[in-house]
């Protein structure tokens, strides 16, 4: 290593990386920082372009085939000027995409000791470089620094959601962007869609965040006496699957269906299971996670003896009168229901792309089945078709059809409204779609990445094309060895201890988590009637808090913060009420509508909770 580096850049990495083994020891091991072997064989592969260089202030500073990542004159200068800027490194937290060499960041580490700083650096060599110029014991102490080094865009994103800090203010470097620009773009590209996801998620949740808690709170009972889908993990990892969606082309596949069905276990999302059953099909597995009332209604009217409902504890609650062989809950995504199950028993995840049609696919994942066959999966409106022929939609639309208002208005009303606009479908043309299928094709595509091993091959070529998606056709099912019986032999053995009752013992934990829940609500609730009657003793909204008074509300502000139960309440907590008012309303007024706010978002779980269980 000496042969390779002078005795200043030695030092410096050798420091550096010292630090870095006892404050990162996992990320060392991983990217062979501490590995001697490795670290050489690294140190010597450094591109010849990616240069440390001198310049006349003496704080070094580093280029790609010419390109400066730092001022050429002095770096530490240009970084002291820029991080005076609030608006860029606020105080709450950063993320610096790339590390040059660290001006920045170690500036930020120094003027912000108790915020988060990560540094996402995908190229390996970089990082390098910055560990050999320069000592960095300032910003590798930092108590709350993050390094993702090498890594892909997607998982940089996935990291930064996992550890809820995807809000925290991203600075960029411009030179730096330059020298992996397709890495950037495609970050840039996949923080967006996480925004967009954001914010159809914090929408829905204002619309439906009521119906959620008062369905689940009608179905405690169910979900008391219904048992999860771990039962189900890994049973089916010699047979295909067919999951079967709801989109247009769904018409063209329900034909073969009962051929299908001889060769793949068939899992059926909710608005697909009509079909189904016109084609004489009863699906093995059918999932409904949406807890909406016209979800329900795909399936009111049906029986399905030999199927098994895979559904979510805030479903609308009728659902669990639905005849069919069993009913299990998969882990429920609203506060609420995960509060209960941390204190009982793990029903299994599935993920949650926004359509059922995601949740459906990752349960095909989950019991093992590869590959996987997908079939009405368009996600956008091949021949500007928005649903398949005899669906709850269309039946929906000729039953409200009026001269003025015919069924070709509606549908045309349902396909324009969102703004579809074109994207790439399998035959190299185009398909319609808008913003919020493609968000689930997005899904999808990010999913396969960390999943590999479920091939997933569609059989209709007109939707939206989702890379990785293999494109095959109906005659390669068929010449698939039959499985039917033993599907159905597996189903009946699991079957077996599906009908074992649930113990005493489980019973009495599902109720204590339930006192629990109730004893956490009451509890957030003193602590915002306490924090109201702080705010209430002054006369007027204009009046002044006093130091003292400050002092109490932060500590009930922790408290809250910090109380198991706050998801729970936040679910249903009206944002919007709690900021209305005068723009710059005075901090009395809105520390009383805040905490109002509160005290009605707990109330309103309590209420439910009491009336229904």
């Amino acid at each position: 290593m000496n042969s390779i580096l002078n005795s200043t850049f030695a030092k410096n990495l050798t420091e550096n990386i010292t630090i870095i083994e006892k404050r990162f020891p996992d990320l060392a091991q991983l990217t062979g920082l501490s590995n001697p072997q490795i670290l050489s064989e690294l140190l010597q592969s450094i591109p010849n372009t990616l240069k440390i260089e001198g310049t006349p202030s003496q704080y070094p500073t580093l280029s790609a085939n010419n390109t400066y990542f730092h001022s050429r004159y002095n770096p530490k200068r240009d970084a002291e000027r820029a991080i005076g800027d609030t608006e860029i490194f606020p105080a709450s937290g950063c993320i610096f995409l790339g590390t040059a060499l660290a001006y920045i960041p170690e500036l930020y580490a120094q003027n912000n000791p108790d915020s988060w700083i990560i540094i996402i650096e995908p190229d390996l060599f970089v990082f390098i470089q910055c560990l050999k110029a320069r000592s960095l014991c300032t910003l590798l102490m930092h108590q709350k620094l993050v390094l993702l080094l090498g890594i892909s865009p997607y998982e940089a994103v996935t990291a930064l959601e996992r550890m809820q800090l995807s809000d925290l203010t991203t600075y960029q470097n411009p030179s730096y962007t330059i020298h992996n620009p397709q890495w950037f773009n495609e970050f840039t590209i996949l923080v967006e869609r996480n925004k967009q996801k954001s914010e159809i998620n914090s929408n829905t949740l204002k619309r439906f965040g009521d119906l959620w808690l008062k369905n689940m709170s009608r179905n405690l009972c169910h979900m008391k006496e219904k048992k999860g889908i771990e039962l189900f993990k890994g049973l089916f990892h010699t047979v295909p699957a067919l999951l079967v969606a709801a989109g247009p082309s769904l018409d063209d596949i329900i034909p073969h269906l009962p051929r299908l069905a001889k060769h793949c276990v068939i899992i059926a999302v909710d608005t697909a299971v009509r079909a189904c059953i016109r084609a004489g099909v009863e699906p093995d597995f059918i999932l409904l996670v949406d807890p909406q009332y016209w979800n329900w209604r795909h399936l009111d009217g049906l029986s399905c003896p030999n199927s098994i409902l895979i559904t979510e504890a805030a479903a609308w609650p009728p659902v669990f009168r639905f005849q069919c062989k069993s009913i299990h809950l998969c882990s429920s995504l609203f506060p609420l229901g995960k509060f209960i199950e941390q204190r009982t028993e793990k029903r299994g995840t599935l993920g949650a792309g926004g359509s059922v049609s995601t949740t459906a696919w990752d349960f095909a994942c989950h019991i093992g089945a590869s590959p996987i066959y997908v079939a009405g999966l368009d996600l956008g409106f091949p021949h500007k078709r928005t649903h398949f022929s005899g669906s709850i939609f269309e039946e929906r639309t000729h039953s409200t059809s009026t001269r003025i208002q015919p069924a070709e208005t509606t549908a045309w009303n349902a396909l324009y409204s969102a703004g579809p606009y074109p994207v790439p479908n399998y035959k190299d043309g185009t398909v319609l779609t808008d913003k919020r299928l493609n968000l689930y094709a997005w899904w999808f595509e990010s999913k396969l990445v960390s999943k590999t091993e479920h091939q997933t091959t569609t059989l209709n070529k007109e939707g939206v094309k989702i890379p990785g998606f293999l494109v095959g056709n109906i005659d390669s099912l068929f010449s698939l060895p039959e499985k039917r019986d033993s599907i159905a032999e597996i189903i009946e053995s699991t079957f077996k201890e599906i009908m074992i009752p649930r113990s005493t013992e489980e019973n009495i934990r599902f109720d204590s988590a339930i006192d629990d829940l109730k004893k956490a609500l009451y509890e957030i609730k003193k602590l915002a009637q306490k924090a109201l009657c702080v705010c209430k003793k002054h006369g007027t909204l204009e009046s002044h808090l006093s130091k003292n008074e400050y002092k109490e509300l932060s500590k009930i502000d922790q408290k809250i913060l910090e109380h198991p139960a706050k998801e729970v309440a936040a679910m249903v907590f009206n944002l919007a009420q709690a900021s209305s008012g005068k723009e710059n309303g005075s901090p009395l007024s809105n520390s009383l509508r805040l905490y109002t706010a509160i005290l009605q978002a707990v109330e309103k779980n309590i209420y439910y909770i009491e009336s229904f269980y």
